[in-house]
């Protein structure tokens, strides 16, 4: 049985999984489900924190069977009473104060919050020394995923400094969060000579996360002097890292001067009206067309796949579509595209 998962962004499973596989020796991936990752390893869990893609870190604990009725609410409890949490324990003295987080899909005729309290009931019955705390305050956080007529329960070993990093951000409308800006930098594949590009950078997610790599210079820009400024407060002064405000569509960079182009392109609620994508998109992607090397490539984020596809053709750029993502309401995607 796995003995770990990691959760993330649903459509960036892959890209955890070979971001996993690159970084630590000795971790066995046992499967992968949409939003998470299960894995088994011996390695203590500091191992793990080189990941930027995983949002969080959980020990898995059991999977057992559920019921769809409301009386079924009772096996719930009764399951989670039997179970030995002393290797939880072990690490604490006293009272342990802890809530229980629940995810519910299928026709189940009660809550995720019912399903919660359940649980809930369940530590405490078998764990006189846990105590239900929803203030915002507790110790320890469990997790109950409930798919159809099967359970998941788990302890959660990260908090939000994990996936944001341990600090405090400027952020711009439609700022990315820092897993999924990683994802885009990690398919691009960075390389130590890197020359990389944000022509989109918004307040500067996707070149913080460049950052966390070698390279050997860094460009992004925006037309908002707003989203300059947040970029490069959060971006902080490196001297090979070059933000500056500028129009996408005329770069102030050599024709055939950079390898990897990175981005998280307008759309949504970002722009304005949907007319205005096509040609903001044709413009775009001919000024980064002129600006890659030969074998250069482009990663970007987008819900406008018909007018970029549009774009790319006309550009003469092959396109791929990587990974499809749910975000915010939205389903945009992760496309690569490569210059000849």
């Amino acid at each position: 049985m796995p003995r770990y998962f990691f959760t993330v962004l649903p459509g960036l499973e892959e890209i955890l999984a070979d971001e996993m596989q690159a970084k630590i020796s000795g971790v066995r991936i046992r499967n992968k489900v949409r939003g998470k990752v299960y894995f088994d390893s011996d390695l203590p869990e500091e191992h793990f924190q080189v990941l930027r893609t995983a949002d969080n870190l959980y020990r898995f604990i059991h999977r057992f069977p559920v019921g769809p009725h409301k009386l079924h609410l009772h096996d719930i409890e009764n399951e989670i009473s039997r179970l030995d949490l002393s290797m939880i324990l072990s690490a604490s003295s006293g009272t342990i104060s802890f809530k229980v987080n629940a995810s519910r899909t299928g026709n189940h005729t009660y809550s995720r919050f019912d399903a919660a309290e359940a649980a809930e009931l369940g530590i405490v019955r078998r764990n006189r020394l846990y105590r239900q705390d929803h203030s915002g305050g507790h110790q320890l956080e469990f997790r109950l995923d409930l798919v159809q007529e099967e359970a998941v329960f788990a302890v959660r070993l990260t908090d939000s400094a994990f996936r944001y990093r341990g600090k405090t951000r400027e952020f711009t409308p439609a700022a990315l969060r820092p897993t999924v800006a990683h994802a885009l930098v990690w398919a691009s594949r960075p390389e130590t000579d890197d020359i990389f590009v944000d022509p989109c950078c918004g307040s500067g997610t996707v070149l913080s996360e460049r950052c966390a790599y070698s390279h050997a210079r860094i460009h992004g820009g925006d037309l908002s002097e707003e989203a300059v400024k947040a970029a490069r407060a959060n971006v902080g002064h490196p001297s090979c890292v070059h933000i500056k405000p500028w129009d996408a569509q005329r770069l102030p960079l050599d024709s055939g001067y950079a390898g990897k182009i990175v981005t998280n392109l307008p759309f949504g609620r970002q722009i304005s009206s949907i007319a205005c994508i096509p040609g903001l998109y044709e413009g775009v992607l001919r000024e980064m067309k002129r600006v890659l090397k030969p074998g250069g490539l482009v990663v970007c984020l987008t819900d406008a796949g018909a007018p970029l596809q549009a774009a790319a053709e006309k550009a003469q750029l092959r396109l791929t579509t990587l990974a499809a993502l749910r975000l915010k309401g939205l389903h945009p995607s992760i496309f690569l595209l490569e210059k000849d």
